[in-house]
């Protein structure tokens, strides 16, 4: 037999290759919709998606300074602090001057996530367990809304997600109508929660890879790229970023309201971002840090309307779980006045010298040893 010139009978093994191919394809949309509901609920990450970039960036420059380690340009006597936090601590903290007068560890690196959740900050800093030379000191820059987190929300944009708008999205679409079939795949179930679908199978690759190498007993500097310039990251988009009539930072009061932040029912502390907080404080003290939990500053617009239970919530978590031992807690949340800030939670460069240096007073080597909230 034999169709435009082919002769069907020499591609039959090929055609049934690809018919139950495209069988399985076809019913594995029926079948995921059973398992997983008609809005991928099932696998929404419990916080906003962060972005591999971010992972990787880490990686490098954790890699980095392990390869110092290793090849004998960072003495092994060097005390690594470690600063960990979100975005308001790569506005809010410069190395220099925790290198200058921060004496509790002899050199620094901050390392920063995105988001206000403890989870993602916990699943972010994985790198820093792999290091060679283990932490002397780890100082979190913290908020107490992290105990709120940051849901996911089906209706917002997953890791890698390129919305296609205007002009572009009308020439997609005209294409699409050419092809009824390729239209057609846009409803099976992968096609449409792609963009989640490929977040949630990549972290949990990405945790396997960490397991896998966690027992191999690989080091840091072998994960990945060593970065060119591990200590520093530079913040100038953060620094720089347009205030004009407090646009920006009401969207980010209205980003923070719509996740539960301003609702005082929300902060528990018993809850999974609380769990997330003590797990990694235990994690590092397993290494053998010192601990400290430094409350980061807000505008007072901010702190005027972030609920009065939120800060007893968080000192809570710190003495039920650490009754004996709680982590020394500097709170600065009040210690910048708005002048100095971008918005409601990040600073200027003005902002960030003179938190830089509060924290860094703080930080001397004379601190007690287990200083109670």
């Amino acid at each position: 037999m034999t169709f435009l010139g082919f002769q069907i009978s020499r591609y039959r093994g090929l055609l049934a290759v690809v018919a139950c191919g495209a069988a399985i394809f076809a019913a594995s949309h029926f079948v995921l919709v059973y398992l997983l509901g008609g809005d991928a609920a099932a696998v929404h990450p419990n916080q906003r998606a962060l972005g591999w970039p971010l992972y990787e960036r880490i990686w490098g420059r954790v890699a980095a300074v392990d390869r110092l380690y290793k090849r004998g340009q960072l003495p092994s006597e060097t005390r690594l602090g470690v600063f960990i936090g979100v975005s308001t601590t790569a506005a809010g903290i410069e190395r220099k001057y925790l290198d200058a007068e921060a004496t509790a560890a002899d050199r620094w690196i901050v390392l920063s996530g995105a988001g206000l959740s403890f989870e993602n900050i916990e699943n972010v800093m994985h790198p820093v367990f792999y290091l060679s030379r283990k932490p002397a000191v780890v100082a979190f820059g913290i908020h107490p809304q992290m105990l709120v987190g940051e849901r996911y929300f089906g209706d917002e944009a997953t890791a890698g997600a390129v919305r296609v708008v205007g002009r572009r999205r009308r020439i997609l679409e005209a294409q699409l109508k050419k092809f009824p079939l390729l239209a057609l795949l846009r409803k099976h179930w992968a096609v449409e929660h792609r963009d989640i679908m490929g977040h949630y199978l990549r972290t949990k690759i990405y945790l396997l890879r960490l397991w896998v190498f966690w027992l191999a007993g690989v080091s840091a500097d072998s994960l990945a790229a060593p970065a060119i310039e591990p200590w520093d990251e530079d913040p100038l988009w953060l620094w720089n970023m347009d205030d004009a009539e407090h646009q920006f930072a009401q969207a980010q009061l209205n980003f923070w309201d719509r996740r539960g932040h301003f609702k005082p029912e929300n902060y528990d502390p018993d809850g999974q971002q609380a769990r997330s907080l003590a797990r990694m404080i235990r994690a590092y003290r397993e290494l053998g840090s010192k601990v400290f939990v430094v409350l980061m500053p807000l505008r007072s617009s901010t702190r005027k309307i972030v609920p009065p239970n939120a800060r007893p919530c968080l000192m809570e978590v710190l003495r039920t779980n650490f009754p004996d031992a709680p982590p020394t807690v500097i709170d600065l949340e009040d210690a910048i006045p708005d002048r100095l800030f971008t918005d409601e939670a990040h600073l200027s460069k003005n902002g960030a010298d003179r938190l830089s240096k509060l924290v860094a007073e703080r930080l001397r080597a004379s601190a007690p040893a287990h200083e109670g909230p």
